[in-house]
């Protein structure tokens, strides 16, 4: 049996908790996690610090959200639906390049703080290696599938090698460093991967 709709209490809470990560995400991209206050986040989404508080908790629990933050505005959940509708081994390898780009381009902002803080602030630290476990579970499950496919050059260190190559955080470094474009990225991870994966 089907689940009833939400009510309109439960569609208001849930829009009101959008707002208060999409106002968090600004701030935190904007001024620093470290300078942005739980004061400066009701400000920005129109609410009390105490709705802030009671929708989604502390500022360290706002931060916390954000990798689901990112999966979702970066479609994560479709791209990888996909993954199960291929045996090619030439797109499973892709699909993590494919992620990493729209990660950078839906949610740039939010890795950018990310990385740039993680360093002086644990919060920001802890969110980045959830991202980072997230990516490479998700490698992990391609390079099994490629594994059963007998489509790898070497089995035992594929999951690391497409982790590394697909990584977002080298991603933002060529984008920032190098000025390369998201075509650019996607397709030089892509193509980095099959080399160095696929048996030829």
């Amino acid at each position: 049996m089907p689940e009833p709709p939400p009510s309109l209490r439960q569609r208001r809470a849930q829009l009101t908790r959008d707002e208060i990560l999409q106002a968090a995400r600004r701030l935190f991209a904007e001024r620093g996690y470290a300078r942005t206050s739980v004061r400066d986040i009701a400000q920005a989404a129109g609410v009390s610090a105490q709705t802030v508080y009671d929708s989604v908790g502390s500022k360290q629990a706002l931060v916390a959200r954000l990798n689901d933050l990112i999966d979702s505005e970066a479609g994560i959940g479709a791209i990888a639906r996909t993954i199960g509708q291929t045996d090619d081994p030439q797109e499973l390898v892709a699909f993590p390049a494919r992620i990493s780009r729209a990660i950078l381009e839906h949610c740039g902002d939010i890795i950018y703080a990310l990385v740039t803080g993680a360093a002086a602030e644990p919060e920001l630290a802890a969110v980045l290696a959830e991202g980072q476990r997230r990516h490479r579970v998700g490698a992990g499950r391609i390079a099994g599938r490629l594994r059963e496919l007998d489509a790898l050059r070497d089995p035992d260190d594929a999951a690391d090698t497409l982790a590394a190559v697909t990584d977002v955080r080298f991603a933002l470094m060529l984008r920032e460093s190098y000025g390369w474009s998201l075509d650019q990225l996607e397709r030089w991870m892509a193509a980095t991967s099959r080399s160095l994966l696929l048996r030829s």
